[in-house]
């Protein structure tokens, strides 16, 4: 099969080729290119592909081309990992999926389960749903699977990692109708592997920069060093230095998070903070007041750091050193989105020096000492700053650190409640 560009009429029908050039899409990404085709023909396909790549319309296109105009039972189920990520692929779909009068609903935690219901009963071709509040409708018999004909499991990694993974097999075995699959994942570990092995035919293998790395002409890395009590005062300087126009700023905790937003709104810089302990209602006007150009930064934890676009991103800052590699690519893949620039700066301080390290060893990206355009007086070299950790007698790095976040709930800002449905409480948070 020929997995050449495939923005063209031979591939794809003209009112929908029509549709994307109105909303600025005329070529198609990597991902794109090597996907389509396989899902138009309905093939299984497991893909890999960097954040940012344009996997949505990737299995969006294909969704589109094969429902028929003014279907009204639910053919495509795409399932997400989070709240956020609904209501992006939502947004998305809807702009492409008019041209044939196609409804797509989003079915998720955190919002009215009542509102929900009645969308369902609207006739929807399309469901984008989180796991939680999608099994207390399938339990329920809320929702029907019966005609489903396209399965879409996006962010499969972020799935394992908060729980989800038997949750998903649930949702597969409730689908009876025959299926065609496509599982996307930023990274394969070897349960998201037997997944595909267990409920995939034959499925077609993508993968595009299979390292992780992404390149490096569109995103600079960079790193700062700084005592662990000067830590805060060396952010204040680089804020002030780099003057970002649109910046997220990361967090290991939601603890950090509030005191990080606090300290940027008291340095007079318009900001906003999203973690897992805001209410639904609360990350919306958040994430709306970032995505306008009034607000310059936001403060998150890793609950941003998968699946949402933001367009024109200028810097990601780890405050933190990300805990392992993959949280790494995931944080700093929120700049230089499908042929943009950006850069990201770690901080890193104290303890941290032998995590920053670890990674350094784990990726093949070049980070870079950063070189403000003025001396930060907290910045010290990253030498010095290994030398204070293991003088302070702190184990180059301990252990304690790696792990806090995950044991106290603060990772991706909490645990299935980031989903805003788990299975015994129906209403969500």
């Amino acid at each position: 099969m020929d997995i050449k560009l495939v923005f063209d009429k031979e591939k794809i029908d003209r009112e929908l080729i029509k549709t994307l050039d109105e909303i600025g899409i005329t070529n198609p990404t990597e991902i794109q290119a090597k996907a389509i085709p396989y899902l138009i023909e309905k093939e299984d396909v497991i893909a890999q592909s960097n954040t940012g790549t344009g996997k949505t319309l990737a299995f969006g296109i294909p969704i589109v081309q094969n429902i028929k105009e003014k279907t009204r039972e639910i053919e495509a189920l795409v399932v997400v990992p989070t709240r956020e990520l609904s209501q992006q692929v939502t947004k998305d779909l809807k702009e492409i999926a008019t041209y044939k009068q196609l409804r797509v609903t989003k079915i998720c935690g955190g919002e009215s389960p009542n509102i929900q219901r009645a969308s369902l009963k609207r006739g929807p071709s399309i469901v984008v749903a989180t796991p939680g509040r999608l099994i207390d409708f399938i339990e329920r018999r809320v929702i029907n699977l019966d005609w489903i004909k396209f399965l879409v499991i996006d962010e499969a990694d972020t799935m394992l990692e908060m729980g989800f993974i038997d949750d998903i097999e649930f949702i597969i075995r409730s689908i009876k109708n025959k299926h065609q699959t496509a599982l996307f994942s930023a990274t394969f570990p070897k349960p998201i592997i037997e997944l595909t092995k267990k409920y995939q035919n034959q499925a077609k293998r993508i993968i595009i920069n299979e390292d992780n790395k992404i390149a490096e002409d569109k995103l600079e890395q960079y790193y700062l060093c700084s005592s662990e009590k000067n830590k805060k005062e060396l952010l204040v300087e680089l804020i002030n230095d780099i003057e970002p126009k649109k910046t997220i700023i990361f967090c290991r905790t939601k603890k950090d998070s509030y005191h990080i937003h606090k300290l940027i709104k008291n340095m007079g810089v318009r900001s906003v903070v999203i973690n897992g302990d805001m209410s639904q209602n609360q990350r919306d006007r958040s994430m709306n007041s970032f995505k306008q150009t009034r607000t310059k930064i936001i403060v998150a934890t890793d609950l941003l750091s998968r699946g949402i676009h933001v367009e024109n991103v200028d810097y990601i800052i780890n405050y933190n050193v990300p805990k392992n590699r993959d949280s790494y690519f995931h944080r700093i893949g929120r700049t230089a989105r499908i042929g943009n620039t950006g850069k990201a700066i770690t901080i890193i301080a104290g303890r941290e020096t032998r995590e920053f390290h670890e990674l350094k060893r784990k990726i093949t990206s070049l980070i870079k000492n950063f070189e403000g355009n003025v001396t930060y007086e907290n910045q010290i070299p990253l030498e010095e700053a290994k030398s204070n950790s293991r003088n302070r007698g702190e184990g180059y790095g301990g252990g304690r650190s790696r792990s806090f976040s995950r044991n106290r709930g603060e990772g991706y800002g909490g645990t299935r409640s980031s989903d805003g449905g788990s299975r015994s409480s129906y209403g969500g948070n």
